[in-house]
């Protein structure tokens, strides 16, 4: 494919600032105007990452003729598109959650997902491929809940903040999945050649690694700006 090489110079770029920002965002006072800032670097690094994904995808398609990779690469693309739209959107419309399921970009971001999560599922239950089929859940409750929450509105007067963090911690799931299992591929493959560390766990390790460490992060969020204080942390996190 012409001009494949740069396409995937870009991507990486992309991908190490927005693992850079990602974390910066994430150790910084939230609502403040750094957050915000380093926020938007890494809005427009997620959005390069996603676009560069599409040419990256097609080139494993139809070129090296590896189709589940392909497959993979484009449910990653799409489940990060789908966190990075809502982290977006749940601060631009969080006044108005009718504004924001009406927006064309909800469904763009939800149902590619969802199909795409489904034929992972279909792929690994035929390939008897257990982490295709335990990543598929990702995006079938990531889309659970949007179908949900488009029904019935929001269940919390905080919805737009708990949205926008928790699909912050979707996208660096996503994010950190693709760098410890695309882009640190070649230190897996020099520890399973090269010590005795168990195939299953190096296997392992770079899918339930990021999910771990989102959970742990989600819950602790959870705790943090649940209950009496939600109001006035949501509220000045938001404006």
């Amino acid at each position: 494919m012409p001009g494949y090489s740069l396409i995937v110079a870009l991507h990486v770029l992309a991908g190490v600032v927005s693992l850079i920002s990602f974390w910066s965002a994430a150790l910084m006072k939230k609502g403040s105007p750094r957050h915000r800032a380093v926020g938007k670097v890494y809005l427009v690094a997620m959005a390069t990452i996603v676009a560069s994904s599409v040419p990256i995808t097609i080139q494993f398609a139809f070129f090296r003729q590896q189709p589940l990779t392909a497959l993979f690469l484009a449910y990653l693309m799409a489940i990060t598109g789908n966190a990075t739209w809502l982290a977006w959107r749940a601060v631009t419309d969080k006044r108005d959650w009718k504004k924001l399921v009406a927006r064309p970009g909800w469904h763009l971001a939800l149902w590619p997902m969802v199909v795409l999560a489904l034929a992972v599922v279909a792929t690994g239950v035929q390939h008897r491929q257990v982490l295709f089929f335990g990543f598929s859940a990702i995006g079938l409750w990531a889309g659970w809940r949007m179908v949900t929450f488009a029904r019935r509105g929001p269940a919390r007067p905080d919805w737009a903040f708990r949205q926008h963090y928790q699909s912050m911690l979707g996208a660096g799931i996503a994010t950190h999945v693709a760098f410890l299992g695309i882009g640190m591929r070649p230190v897996w493959q020099w520890l399973h050649s090269h010590t005795t560390v168990p195939a299953l766990l190096i296997e392992l390790f770079p899918w339930a690694a990021p999910l771990l460490v989102a959970l742990i992060a989600a819950a602790w969020l959870n705790r943090k700006y649940g209950g009496r204080r939600v109001a006035k942390v949501a509220g000045s996190a938001a404006q």
